[in-house]
């Protein structure tokens, strides 16, 4: 089977995409099935670092604003 986050035009290394393996099965699962959504967890985690979409350092309130968190 070929591993589709590692072929084609993906800027992705296998490396890098590693930390999905550790995530629990019912996680996984959820956002499979369109019960979670990671865009939002991402855009939340870039938020709480500081970061804009993308990941340059723009400050707390900033970032907060670019993620739509600070209406």
């Amino acid at each position: 089977m070929t591993d589709p986050a590692t072929t084609g035009n993906s800027p992705f290394s296998a490396d890098d995409l590693g930390f999905i393996q550790t995530a629990p099965t019912r996680l996984l699962a959820a956002a499979a099935q369109g019960r979670l959504d990671l865009n939002h967890l991402a855009r939340v985690e870039l938020a709480s670092r500081g970061l804009d979409r993308d990941g340059v350092w723009v400050g707390f309130a900033r970032a907060r604003e670019i993620h739509g968190f600070d209406r």
